[in-house]
């Protein structure tokens, strides 16, 4: 199990009144989260702290979160690995993997592990609320992970991995691309042929 591997530590209740939309931190929230996994930067939505700032909730660069609340449909569970050293806070509704002291592991292949469908569905149907789902440290510390022995043949597999989602990203962009420019054409045929320009091409 996940738990005998790892402690899963909450996020803190950052008081609101200091919540701007500018600073030195950005306030991570699952909307923070992309559904399919990784961080979300939410632009002018984004929230900032300018509070005082708790002892260990200033994450650094290679941490893994997930998010224990589903503000969207398929968020819960949802992992992001932290981009920047000394810039994102650890806020509440987020859990915090810290792998025991003797556990060498590579947060690369477990953020991959909880983009698994297995994962997602068994969080979901163990966790909580009607409307809103959330799930805690104990029910994620439940999961039971396989693992290779070494975290070299852990990295490599979250390389392969890592490469496959960039070749579907690379292919999503071509066919939006395609999909434009299709659109595009048909829009211009299309006033042509209002314009009476196309009639006039096909009886010439």
């Amino acid at each position: 199990q996940l738990d005998e591997l790892c402690k899963i530590k909450h996020g803190f209740a950052f008081k609101s009144q200091f919540f701007s939309q500018l600073g030195d931190f950005v306030l991570l929230t699952p909307g923070n989260f992309f559904e399919t996994g990784g961080y979300r930067d939410r632009g002018e939505k984004q929230k900032f702290y300018t509070g005082e700032i708790p002892e260990g909730y200033i994450l650094e660069k290679g941490d893994l979160l997930v998010a224990m609340t589903e503000q969207a449909a398929g968020l819960l569970g949802s992992p992001i690995i932290v981009p920047e050293s000394d810039r994102f806070l650890h806020n509440q509704r987020l859990g915090l993997i810290n792998w025991n002291g003797s556990q060498t592991m590579s947060n690369e292949f477990v953020y991959h592990f909880f983009n698994t469908h297995t994962v997602r569905q068994e969080l979901h149907n163990t966790g909580t609320g009607i409307k809103v789902r959330h799930t805690s440290p104990t029910k994620i510390g439940n999961l039971k992970i396989a693992i290779p022995p070494t975290i070299e043949e852990q990295q490599e597999i979250a390389d392969k991995l890592n490469s496959i989602e960039q070749e579907v990203s690379n292919l999503g962009l071509l066919y939006e691309n395609k999909t434009a420019i299709m659109s595009q054409l048909k829009q211009s045929i299309l006033q042509e042929a209002f314009n009476g320009n196309l009639a006039k091409e096909i009886a010439g």
